[in-house]
């Protein structure tokens, strides 16, 4: 799990009826044989690092691969040094293409194709009362987004997939649960019409094992591995959507042995100089870190059986290109590390 300096300071960063349902198993544990990717986790984590740079893995691939972002400040276009990411679909590195997907935008989209003419969308969908009418409908929003996502997944060119990948950024915690649940929701109230037949349509592409995968993405921090496990067993439970990895984001890699940290604290009972002293304290820090944070990763292995791929901390006070590549081919190795 990646993230950058910003990603760990936090820059970047329903009710449902009762039942128990176990999530299909995946018949692969390797993300590359999925073609949606979802990536969900506490706000903060670095979500949007980590689906950009898996992202970027798949269409380093040869993956045509769209990455997506769900009614969010666009971040995407920084790290790829592109234009802004909006509402059309942007092309943003080899590959790689990029949205934002609005209600807004996605209802009109939809709205239109049903209606087949825009003129009639306008005059209808543009109307004050019925743009009263529409906000108050609940779940709506999140409907059209996740059914723009789906039209993308399921999107055929000359009886080929247009995507080979879809990677949906998806909301933190909280608003992620209530986005993935909307779609059963609405089939547990309704039992016809155009909006329960796109809701059926949905939910048997996000619980297909062959086509999907939720990953969760956290921080090796108490706060973020308890919400992770919190998310991984309600979607386990309640959701029945395919899960893939754990990514556990931000970790500082180990730079001293027990013995050398012995040494270092033998040595500076002996030295006076402050500079030195101030150096032997930032290796007593770092030790103190990696600690920590190898105690959250065994208890996030022991709490979660999903496979749990780990990517570094970036030393960086913002996340660039470069810095997303590498991290883009370390989460591959980790993914590609001895899975089927």
């Amino acid at each position: 799990m990646v993230a950058s300096g910003l990603d760990i300071q936090g820059v970047h960063g329903v009710h449902f009826s009762a039942c128990f349902w176990a999530a299909k198993p995946l018949k692969s544990t390797n993300l590359y044989k999925k073609r949606l990717l979802l990536f969900s986790g506490k706000g903060g984590v670095g979500k949007t690092t980590v689906s950009s740079a898996f992202a970027l893995s798949c269409a380093r691939r040869g993956e045509k691969t769209l990455l997506i972002e769900l009614n969010v400040h666009d971040k995407v276009s920084s790290m790829f040094g592109a234009g802004r990411v909006g509402t059309e679909i942007t092309e943003v590195e080899d590959n790689l293409w990029a949205v934002n997907i609005t209600p807004e935008a996605a209802l009109e989209e939809y709205a239109v194709m049903m209606l087949k003419v825009r003129i009639v969308y306008k005059a209808v969908f543009e109307n004050r009362i019925m743009k009263s009418f529409l906000r108050a409908i609940p779940g709506l929003n999140e409907l059209v987004m996740l059914g723009k996502a789906y039209y993308h997944v399921v999107e055929k060119e000359n009886g080929k997939h247009v995507w080979d990948k879809i990677v949906v950024d998806a909301p933190a915690t909280g608003h992620g649960l209530f986005l993935l649940k909307i779609p059963m929701v609405i089939t547990s109230i309704l039992s016809s019409g155009h909006m329960f037949e796109e809701a059926e349509r949905i939910i048997e592409v996000l619980r297909d094992p062959e086509i999907t995968a939720l990953n969760l993405v956290t921080l090796a921090e108490e706060m973020p591995v308890n919400e992770t496990i919190m998310l991984h067993n309600q979607t386990r439970d309640e959701l029945k959507i395919p899960m893939g990895a754990v990514i556990a984001n931000g970790v500082y890699e180990p730079l001293f042995s027990e013995s050398e940290h012995e040494i270092l604290n033998a040595a500076a009972k002996h030295v006076k100089e402050p500079s030195v002293l101030a150096m032997i304290d930032a290796a007593n820090f770092r030790v103190m870190r990696t600690r920590l944070q190898a105690g959250y990763l065994k208890e996030i292995d022991r709490e979660i059986p999903l496979p749990r791929h780990t990517l570094p901390f970036v030393f960086t006070p913002r996340m660039d290109f470069q810095s997303l590549l590498t991290l883009a081919e370390k989460l591959e190795s980790e993914i590609e590390g001895g899975q089927s």
